[in-house]
């Protein structure tokens, strides 16, 4: 009888055999084996063949309670604490290697995920090692395990649980996720891997996709756990729900009051939401523990000169300058508090130039220096305002203040075509600051292109007819356009109410409307009576007495001119003119 000699690797089959799946308690099933090849004989008569599977091995775990695995799977600080309590015997000799091992497990959970709830929990030695303690050995010394299994839930979780415990882990980021995705496709409701997976995402910038994952975590299981919370309370700020952020901060706060991760995101939350004040109050608390942490003296520094207290704000910065290093925002502080409160320009550039050449790559010293030499009409480090707006625009075309103080620079020395193609680009950008727009009326004014002027003027008017700087504009579009009438009454209708600044602007632009000289200058010194400091007014009052060659009265205007802005070249050789036609 002729016989047919057939290898069977399990691809090949005469008859259908059914195939069971192992699972324990929702655990990841056990690794089918491969059929073992073997020969088989068939007599053509009959065809008949049966392969053979060999035994599928037990889980690691089989011997554990359904319910405490399930709790360890589950893996929340309850449901921990609660197959700890199960699992826990006073007699080291009574644990099998099953429970020591899945204690360890629980120990080693609470230790890196859950530290806040850790507890006095300890771990039974193991006699002889496995793969799930040598898993938790590489998590605490930082380490991704890729020797692992993946045979069940925990050898495909434990090593995600390095991102916990090490910061340097970027580069495992996409295995890390994809055994996450498969531990939560084992158990769906598992708190500790849904929690790890809105960490990663955080972690990797998807603050909605975090959301999403650690709003599964905070489930029925997780009851109030402060990992979980804080964690949203940071997604929560990375998708702009600030108000949310230092609502769940805040009942945070209210249990860990000591907490300074807490205290720092419940700061800047308020500082979003512009909240000064609480702002503070959070930078206070942190200070209280930490007192030398020069990173919070600069922060309540800076809330302290946007609250115009300059007096404490310099203290601060005092006390930073006497450490041995200084941090860059230090310089920008020290520069800032130089212009605003000292307004003394010459002293800010030195500063701005000493932070130029430690950090000569950095974009805010780079725009910071470009200001200070704008301001004074000097160069810092030997750089016009232009070219150091222009290094840091190099390496961030997009800074919209280095955009400005080359649109300023243009304009200061008359190139207002070249002005108005960079500021006609930069205004067409999404959410363009004001200050962009009104910088755009005085150039197309310049170039005398009134209807544009008065296009975007009308518009900004239109929305905000309440705002100063609105009202300014217009303003000054209907006064350059010739709307005689409707400028005039605008200002009547303001003055009343106008407080002292806004008050000798309109003034101001008044005494461009008048039909007489006695008139302008009437208007003028109403201008200088409401605000002494009007440069626009002082040295319209040159120009007008200078035409008139009454020059020690020019030059009285003149002076006052050159001393609110020293720097201006063309000031002080107007000045030196002076000097000479009145030695004559």
């Amino acid at each position: 009888m002729a016989k047919l000699r057939i290898f069977n690797h399990g691809c090949i089959a005469f008859m259908v055999v059914s195939i069971f799946s192992i699972f324990s308690c929702g655990s990841a099933p056990e690794a089918r084996p491969e059929p073992v090849a073997e020969e088989i004989v068939i007599d053509e008569s009959s065809a008949v063949s049966v392969a053979v599977m060999p035994a599928v091995k037990k889980s690691f775990f089989s011997s554990i309670n359904k319910e405490d695995l399930e709790a360890v799977q589950i893996g929340s600080p309850h449901s921990l604490k609660q197959a700890y309590n199960n699992l826990h015997k006073s007699v080291d000799e009574n644990y099998s290697d099953a429970e020591r091992t899945l204690l360890n497990i629980i120990c080693a959970m609470m230790e890196v995920v859950w530290p806040s709830e850790r507890g006095t929990m300890t771990a039974p030695k193991v006699h002889s090692l496995n793969q799930y303690i040598g898993i938790i050995d590489s998590v605490r010394n930082g380490i991704y395990d890729l020797s692992s299994s993946s045979a069940d839930f925990f050898s495909i979780l434990l090593p995600t649980m390095v991102i916990l415990s090490s910061d340097n882990m970027d580069e495992y980021y996409g295995r890390v996720e994809e055994s996450l995705y498969k531990a939560i496709e084992i158990k769906p409701d598992s708190v500790v891997a849904n929690y790890i997976m809105g960490v990663l995402c955080l972690r990797t910038g998807r603050a909605e996709d975090a959301l999403r994952f650690l709003n599964a975590a905070n489930g029925k299981y997780a009851a109030v756990t402060k990992e979980i919370l804080f964690a949203i309370a940071q997604a929560c700020f990375a998708t702009d729900s600030k108000e949310l952020a230092l609502t769940v901060g805040e009942q945070l706060l209210s249990r860990y009051p000591q907490d300074t991760s807490i205290l720092d995101l419940c700061a800047r939350a308020a500082y979003a939401l512009c909240d000064l004040d609480k702002t503070e109050s959070y930078i206070v608390r942190i200070l209280l523990l930490e007192p030398d942490n020069a990173d919070y003296v600069l922060f309540r520094a800076s809330i302290l000169m946007q609250k115009q207290d300059f007096i404490r704000a310099s203290s601060l910065l005092d006390v930073c300058a006497r450490k041995n290093q200084t941090p860059r925002e230090y310089y920008i502080l020290r520069t800032r508090l130089q212009c605003d409160w000292n307004k003394n320009y010459t002293a800010a550039a030195e500063v701005a130039s000493k932070a130029l050449t430690l950090y000569p790559e950095d974009t805010d010293i780079l725009v910071l220096a470009a200001e200070m030499a704008s301001l004074t009409g000097k160069p810092v480090e030997g750089l016009s305002a232009m070219e150091i707006a222009g290094k840091a625009l190099e390496k961030d075309p997009s800074n919209a203040k280095a955009k400005e103080i080359c649109i300023s620079e243009m304009y200061k020395s008359g190139k207002y075509q070249q002005a108005y193609a960079l500021s006609s680009s930069m205004i067409s950008e999404k959410n363009v600051q004001r200050s962009a727009l009104f910088t755009h009326i005085d150039i197309c004014l310049a170039l005398r292109k009134t209807t544009e002027a008065g296009n975007l003027a009308g518009r900004i008017y239109k929305e905000s007819p309440e705002d100063e700087e609105t009202q300014t504009a217009y303003i000054k579009v209907l006064a350059s356009s010739g709307q005689v009438a409707a400028a005039n009454q605008l200002i009547a209708k303001l003055l009343p109410d106008a407080n002292s600044k806004m008050k000798s602007f309109l003034y101001y632009e008044r005494s461009f409307l008048q039909g007489s000289e006695d008139q302008v200058l009437s208007d003028l010194r109403s201008s200088l009576t409401a605000n002494p400091r009007n440069k626009d007014s002082l040295y319209r009052l040159y120009k007008i007495y200078y035409n008139k060659k009454d020059w020690r009265r020019a030059q009285y205007y003149l002076k006052q001119v050159v001393a609110l802005d020293p720097a201006n070249s063309i000031y002080v050789r107007q000045n030196a003119e002076l000097d000479k036609l009145l030695k004559r």
